[in-house]
């Protein structure tokens, strides 16, 4: 892909005259523009688990002194058919309960641990873990009247969402009751754990056999039933990235049913304990036998009634982000000299990606033209061919769907060029890199896109020359300042004073200074004199710009380069604060906007990689909504210094073009005007693309060039149509407030031209401007 060389010669000159393009390229030297930026992670994705413990004691009751039977306890594993109700016994290991082989209460992922963290075993099965015996201590009062051993299944698997407190876990794993020393016993298997916001259920499978304590001749299994074993309605869990406890619901509860023993009235004495398990759980055990014990029945402070109420229970496990599943796709939708190379990019998994270079989690993500030579690990802010930032409002269900842009200027026919996406915020370094493939054109759209030295050098009916030669038609000769034989003036060299043999003076000057109408470029300098009607067209570079002050003369209105759908971005000039600490500015009513900031980076960073990994404070980002009349505000950082910002405004979910401002936080507010002196010395406009209020010159002295232009070039009485004015209004040391750049191919990243030092480098390059203006001119 390479430029024709008439070409290649008028892209090398408009960089020259770009103060946005020369000034962005300074601040990406110093390492100033940067894509890291801080802001929010988003969409969130659950995590997987697959080493979840659950550990449960259930009550004191179920490890308790028994009336008979020595305790009640727990055993590892579904129980086994006794025949009849009786007291297990140390043969039935193996068959009635199961051991490992050193006998230990054991079963697959299903084991019985002690307070004390070692196993339990039949021997020690009514011993706490300080070896003191329960035996028959049936007051809740007294001490040792527990074991407080507890059922641990181990492997869980499922997901969790800690931003949300959502949880989805199943173990595959039982344990048994036995109450009685055996007497009357039964199992859960398989629980699984539902917690939605913070709230949920566990559900399993109870299965046993029916037993009466007043006929011992009554035994039978009983068929297996799905149930809650427990619910999670009265509180909160609070799920985090390596699990949670909470106490199931019992106290308050109450049951209405007619079991052995009637719940007992709530009342003063027993509030501290009233309550009931789940229904499903009292409704199978009034089968069991057991039902009164999992409810509260009559009895005092010293009975086994306080025992009854449920302990907390425990779920640990490592949450682990699932492996990013990422698909990008792209084609060429179009190719063209007049818009450039536009590549459409798309891409599913998008919400689920690794962290970013920095170490961040992902903001969005990039998608960017580049040149093949070079390296992903080379690539910066500042040496990408086109990029986009793909915001995540952007990013719906995963997918993304985005046109990247290259103009013709900015590529070259000899090379070839891929497309690269990445994680944002940072570099397309490591696994931060999600696609890099080639982007093949026909030879049918390499044409379209660089044609021919004659197609380019009469690519205008009106008789633009890019530059070079004006048509026979009395257009000026903007570079030699030769008129041609009808006499139209040299368009170029106004400030000689040279005027044609009709009269006829040339407003425009140097083809980049601003007409009355604002126009960049020298549009249209208008003859009042001639009989041919001499009108010099001298559209510079090929392009016109109009009275929207678009810089660069690439055919911008001066509007919004973004989707006409987009509500407008916020207006938040750059501000200090003071001791009330508040960011303010204005957006569309009832807007969200996502404020996001970062320190400003030093001017002496030795690489870009330093910029990006500068250190963020860790209130980084905060999101707010605007009031009915579209104000809003937000506290600054705590820290004392000057912050890059950056605005994003959402309107039904579509967000808006970044505002980026300055911030500078200080204790004394008479601190204020030095603060603003940095961004608005030498009577440099506020405006980042150049733009005055009716348009913007080309130079950062375009007003006097024109003034002088004007005056030297009336020397026949004719005069020049609106020099004076162009004089003037370019002159205008006041500038815009608005800080926007149309038609820029910078990357939005919410960080790029909006620190002091990049502004100081704009005030620079405006200076350099005129000097290569002259310097034509001559």
């Amino acid at each position: 892909m390479t430029h024709k060389s008439a070409r290649a010669r008028a892209a090398k000159a408009r960089r020259l005259t770009s103060p946005l393009a020369a000034g962005a390229a300074i601040a990406a030297a110093t390492g100033l523009l940067g894509m890291g930026m801080s802001a929010p992670a988003f969409g969130a994705v659950d995590k997987t688990v697959d080493d979840a413990v659950f550990s449960w004691s259930v009550n004191n009751e179920s490890t308790g002194g028994a009336y008979f039977g020595g305790c009640n306890f727990l055993a590892a594993g579904e129980a086994g058919d006794t025949g009849m109700a009786r007291i297990w016994t140390a043969k039935d290991a193996g068959s009635i309960y199961s051991v490992d082989d050193a006998g230990k209460f054991t079963d697959g992922n299903t084991s019985i641990v002690k307070t004390n963290g070692e196993l339990s075993d039949f021997d020690g099965r009514c011993t706490d873990g300080e070896g003191n015996k329960v035996n028959g201590k049936i007051n809740a009062e007294a001490p040792n009247n527990h074991t407080g051993d507890h059922v641990e299944i181990k492997n869980g698997t499922g997901t969790v969402d800690p931003d949300n407190d959502n949880a989805s876990i199943q173990w595959e794993g039982s344990w048994s009751f036995a109450y009685y020393g055996g007497m009357t016993y039964w199992t859960i298997s398989d629980p699984k754990l539902e917690v939605k916001n913070g709230m949920g259920t566990i559900t399993g499978t109870y299965s046993g056999f029916g037993a009466d304590m007043d006929d011992l001749s009554i035994w039978k299994k009983l068929d297996a039933r799905d149930g809650d074993i427990v619910e999670i309605q009265q509180g909160e869990v609070d799920v985090t990235d390596s699990g949670f406890e909470f106490t199931p619901d019992y106290l308050g509860v109450e049951t209405a049913t007619d079991g052995r023993n009637l719940q007992a009235p709530k009342s003063s004495e027993n509030e501290s304990w009233w309550g009931a398990m789940p229904q499903d759980w009292i409704d199978f055990n009034v089968e069991t036998g057991q039902d009164s014990y999992w409810y509260t029945t009559a009895g005092a402070s010293t009975s086994i009634q306080p025992r009854k109420k449920t302990n907390p229970l425990t779920v640990e496990y490592t949450a682990q982000a699932p492996a990013p599943d990422v698909s990008t796709s792209h084609s060429v939708k179009s190719a063209n000299a007049e818009d450039g190379l536009t590549v459409n990019v798309t891409g599913d998994g998008y919400d689920n990606l690794p962290d970013s270079s920095l170490g961040k989690p992902s903001a969005g993500a990039y998608a960017a033209i580049v040149d093949r030579d070079l390296a992903s690990k080379d690539v910066t802010a500042g040496n990408t061919t086109a990029v986009q930032y793909v915001m995540p409002p952007q990013i719906k269900d995963g997918k993304i769907n985005v046109d990247v842009t290259a103009k013709t200027v900015d590529l070259d026919e000899s090379k070839d060029y891929d497309v690269l996406t990445w994680v944002a915020h940072g570099l397309p370094t490591g696994d931060a890199e999600l696609y890099r493939e080639p982007i093949e054109l026909t030879d049918e759209q390499k044409n379209a896109l660089f044609p021919g030295d004659d197609d380019a050098d009469d690519a205008a009916d009106d008789g633009a020359t890019d530059g070079a030669e004006a048509g026979d038609d009395g257009a000026a000769d903007a570079a030699e300042g030769e008129a041609d034989d009808k006499g139209a003036a040299d368009a170029a060299d106004a400030t000689e004073g040279e005027a044609d043999d009709n009269g006829t003076a040339d407003a425009g000057a140097d083809g980049a200074e601003a007409g009355d109408d604002g126009t960049a470029d020298a549009a249209e300098g208008e003859a009042d004199g001639s009989k041919a009607g001499a009108a010099a067209d001298a559209s510079a570079d090929g392009s016109d710009s109009d009275a929207g002050g678009a810089a660069d003369g690439d055919g911008s209105d001066g509007g919004s380069d973004g989707d006409e759908d987009k509500p407008a971005k916020p207006v938040v000039a750059d501000q200090t604060v003071g001791e009330d600490r508040l960011v303010k500015g204005k957006t569309a009513p009832k807007a969200e906007v996502n404020l996001a900031w970062t320190p400003v980076v030093e001017k002496d960073a030795d690489s870009q990689i330093k910029a990006f990994a500068a250190k963020v404070p860790s209130e980084d980002n905060v999101t707010v909504t605007a009031d009915a009349e579209g104000n809003f505000s937000a506290k600054a950082p705590s820290a004392k210094g000057t912050y890059a910002y950056s605005a994003i405004a959402t309107v039904d979910g579509v967000p808006s073009d970044s505002a980026e401002f300055t911030v500078t936080v200080t204790e004394d507010e008479a601190a204020d005007d030095d603060a603003d002196s940095e961004g608005s010395s030498d009577g440099g406009s506020a405006d980042a693309a150049g733009s005055g209020d009716d348009g913007a010159s080309d130079g950062a002295e375009a007003g006097s060039d024109g003034g002088s232009s004007a005056s030297d070039g009336a020397a026949d009485g004719s005069g020049a149509a609106g020099s004076s004015s162009a004089g003037s209004e370019g002159s205008s040391t006041g500038g815009s407030e608005s800080g926007s750049s149309a038609g820029g191919n910078l990357p939005r990243t919410g960080a790029e031209l909006m620190t002091l030092p990049i502004a100081i480098g704009l005030l620079i390059l405006g200076a350099g401007s005129v000097m290569f203006s002259r310097m034509r001119k001559r």
